[in-house]
């Protein structure tokens, strides 16, 4: 189980999940769980699909519904996702992600 600091954060990931039409990281999001490298690659990638996603949507001006702000969300669900993939011992395919940003 992914462990959120705050309920919005993970209604946050799963409306960009479904934004993006992403159900292998609405599942992650909702139960935690990675059966192999393949997904945690994947999952990785949703996260900077999602950062993109939320600052197309903010310089679009679309409203959200937490006020707070892409940034400070995307902050908190970063620390989430890293720290489940790391506990799992995929931390190698979440650095390399980074590494490419």
């Amino acid at each position: 189980m992914i462990t959120y600091k705050f309920p919005e954060e993970k209604e946050y990931a799963e409306f960009y999940a479904k934004k993006l039409a992403d159900d292998l990281s609405l599942k992650f999001l909702q139960d935690g769980l990675v059966s192999d490298k393949a997904q945690a690659e994947h999952i990785c990638s949703f996260f900077w699909a999602m950062v993109d996603a939320s600052i197309e949507d903010e310089n679009s001006g679309v409203e959200l519904q937490w006020s707070e702000g892409a940034e400070f969300w995307n902050e908190k669900v970063m620390n989430s996702i890293s720290a489940r993939l790391e506990a799992l011992g995929y931390e190698d395919e979440w650095e390399q992600e980074v590494d490419k940003q």
